[in-house]
């Protein structure tokens, strides 16, 4: 009876033990300790761009369009404003339209404002230098997952291994939702769309009854 009542007892521990792990490692709210693994959020970014002599970029200004457009995510989500200052800048936002769209901006989600003219103060020639007369302006708003930092802590995870790591799955968490096509997707669900099942069905059965439906071949050589 004794040894009975001793099994019961280490059952119960194990059970609850494994219960405890994989609650860990399945990453539910009570396990979650800080910040999550990801947020969803929107974001607004903007930069000034000033022109080159020859209507170009520098390289400098160039990395930062680059910068802020990964930022903000897939090119597709993004809604991207151009705003001229001057004819100029307009011109290059001519330019710099075509090649967005042919980098994946959505057509309507992509807009040149009327060119907005910098008053002109008055001022000596010294404070003019100083001044910078910006061109262009570009602002991305788009909805963009914010990951947490899931690495190791090198520092500390000698000394406390579980907070130098974190919760378990905080990583794999943070890189599927990274590759997420619309983030919105991580804030609700969307319907499926319409399908002919009956299509789909017929499909799948002629394909195992060899019954498939031979392409179009047509031969040149005997016009």
């Amino acid at each position: 009876m004794r040894i009975f009542s001793l099994s019961m007892v280490c059952l119960l521990l194990l059970s609850g033990c494994d219960h405890t792990v994989h609650r860990l490692r399945n990453g539910a709210a009570e396990a979650e300790t800080g910040t999550p693994a990801f947020v969803v959020k929107p974001t607004v970014s903007s930069i000034s761009l000033q022109l080159q002599e020859n209507g170009s970029l520098q390289k400098t200004a160039l990395d930062g369009v680059n910068a802020l457009l990964r930022n903000q995510g897939r090119l597709s989500n993004q809604e991207i404003k151009l705003q001229p200052y001057t004819d100029k800048g307009y011109e290059f936002a001519l330019q710099l339209k075509k090649s967005l769209l042919s980098s994946g901006v959505q057509q309507e989600k992509l807009a040149i404002l009327p060119i907005q003219y910098q008053a002109v103060k008055s001022a000596t020639k010294s404070e003019e230098e100083k001044q910078k007369k910006w061109d262009l302006s570009l602002t991305s708003e788009a909805m963009i997952v914010v990951v947490k930092d899931c690495s190791i802590q090198q520092q500390t995870w000698s000394v406390k291994p579980f907070e130098a790591i974190g919760t378990l799955g905080c990583a794999n968490r943070a890189n599927l939702a990274q590759m997420v096509a619309d983030p919105r997707d991580l804030m609700r669900g969307r319907a499926l769309d319409k399908a002919d099942g009956i299509y789909a069905v017929e499909s799948v059965t002629r394909y195992h009854e060899s019954d498939v439906t031979p392409l179009l071949d047509i031969d040149f050589d005997e016009d």
